[in-house]
């Protein structure tokens, strides 16, 4: 079987605050995005915690991975993710 090649990768930083009116903590995550020629889900984002532990707010996993089919997938499930804990990304 032949093993799926990278096409396009990219490191960024990816910022979400928490959404309530008396807290504005916020999280920052070192974020890889690698897309794959083929697979069943070729578009990959790891995310990693690289920020200031937010104080009252609940914390995410410090690291977690989030496989999808397609680009627009993988923005939805990074935001329903985040909103699973309160978090809007901006």
């Amino acid at each position: 079987m032949k093993k799926s090649l990278i096409i396009y990768e990219e490191e960024t930083q990816l910022y979400a605050r928490f959404d309530h009116p008396k807290c504005r903590e916020g999280l920052s995550y070192h974020a890889k995005m690698r897309i794959r020629d083929s697979g069943k889900f070729p578009v990959e984002l790891t995310l990693t915690f690289n920020g200031i532990y937010p104080y009252g707010p609940p914390m995410p996993p410090e690291k977690h991975e989030i496989k999808a089919t397609s680009i627009m997938d993988l923005y939805s499930k990074i935001l329903r993710w985040f909103r699973k804990y309160g978090y809007e990304v901006t």
